[in-house]
């Protein structure tokens, strides 16, 4: 068990929407079930109409707030999450090709070894994806190459996560939009908890230099302690960025904060951190908007909301709501809440509600929206637009929190 084109808005949720009904148990304020072709096993923001979704045959369709949903291409592998940006959707196809749609065009690479389940990232002028090379994976960047050709120009000599998460984030403050930060050093048995898909845990935090994905800083946790997580949260620290990561060890999960060692030029450090829950195979599963920053502790037993503030060295948590759970057991999908302003819209621990929990007023409940089948997946739209909930019947509903 282990281990998640121009914008458009969605519209008024009132609206009549696009036959694979999502169902609903009661009619309430600020819920829309949508209509999809057929049950969907994936959501992203983006794309023609402002939401994606991909179905579990493989289709790819951009469904609108009314009307009938656009198919966009079909062989499209459900298990690996989209990536939107800079005018593009990338997607990895069910035979491991990667394929890309853009304003000229859809195109796809020749190569088919992009890997299951690890996410891809969209630059302005190529896509970074994960490249199966036999036991070992290694990131690797894809350029246009012709009319509707991708091909790849640049390796790194980093053996990543199979699962790993590429994100670009600038570390180091230079204003250039950043590198790419990556989960490394896999290892399947230092932590044997596997509870994100496999018992394959990180060992590593490397940045990768964007163009010829050289590595330009890396953190390498020693013995026994690993990372259980597939993707670093990027959080603003004044002109550069941090990453919250999720750390593990013989006292459990902890929440720490790592950003770029200004006494090393080439390294990483844990900066910051939280308190270890206590015992090993105890996980926290982190959630922020960037500003503030959260984590439910013990998502799969009890599940108890924590948020964290930063004190020198320390990340000191205080406890703000029981009964929550953002993350499913096995599942490689590693946040079920969604932001909207000041709103946290989070899964209680059945998740077969959507917690509306306000920042403003101390984390209070102010609503749940009540759903027929198990969150699986939330999206968030923009602020204003609502949050795409996916289920596990394969239906999706939009929920709107109040203006």
């Amino acid at each position: 068990m282990r281990r998640r084109s121009s914008l458009a808005t969605l519209g008024a949720l009132g609206a009549a929407c696009i036959g694979w009904p999502a169902r609903v148990s009661a009619r309430e304020p600020g819920l829309q079930a949508l209509n999809a072709p057929g049950p969907v096993a994936q959501v992203a923001a983006g794309g023609p109409t402002g939401l994606l979704a991909v179905g579990a045959s493989g289709a790819l369709w951009a469904l609108p707030a009314g009307g009938s949903a656009t198919r966009l291409a079909d062989a499209i592998d459900p298990a690996t999450p989209l990536a939107v940006g800079h005018g593009r959707i990338a997607a990895r196809r069910q035979d491991g090709a990667l394929w890309v749609l853009q304003a000229g065009g859809a195109g796809a690479s020749a190569a088919r070894a992009l890997a299951p389940e690890a996410g891809l990232l969209v630059l302005p002028l190529a896509v970074i994806g994960v490249q199966a090379q036999g036991a070992q994976h290694r990131v690797v960047r894809l350029e246009p190459s012709g009319a509707a050709t991708w091909a790849p120009v640049a390796r790194s000599t980093v053996d990543v996560l199979p699962d790993a998460r590429p994100l670009q984030a600038d570390v180091d403050g230079s204003g250039d939009g950043g590198h790419v930060v990556v989960l490394a050093g896999p290892d399947d048995q230092r932590y044997r908890h596997g509870v994100l898909g496999d018992a394959i845990e990180a060992t590593r935090v490397c940045v990768l230099e964007r163009h010829g994905l050289e590595q330009m800083r890396q953190l390498v946790l020693p013995p026994p302690h690993v990372f259980e997580d597939i993707a670093p949260r990027r959080v603003p620290l004044g002109s550069r960025d941090g990453l919250l990561v999720v750390r593990a060890g013989p006292q459990g999960a902890q929440f720490v904060l790592v950003d770029a060692d200004p006494a090393a030029p080439a390294a990483l450090r844990i900066a910051a951190g939280g308190a270890p829950l206590g015992t090993a195979n105890r996980w926290l599963s982190p959630t922020t908007d960037g500003r503030r920053w959260l984590a439910v502790h013990t998502p799969h037993i009890g599940g108890v909301l924590h948020e964290y503030r930063r004190d020198g060295a320390a990340l000191n948590a205080a406890r703000v709501a029981d009964g929550v759970s953002n993350h499913a057991i096995g599942s490689r999908r590693l946040d079920l809440s969604a932001w909207q302003g000041p709103w946290l819209l989070v899964p209680d621990q059945a998740r077969r509600r959507l917690l509306l929990l306000d920042s403003r007023d101390g984390w209070r409940q102010a609503h749940a929206w009540a759903l027929a089948s198990r969150i699986v997946d939330t999206v968030s739209l923009g602020e204003g637009r609502g949050v795409a909930v996916l289920l596990e019947d394969g239906g999706v509903v939009v929920v709107q929190p109040p203006a």
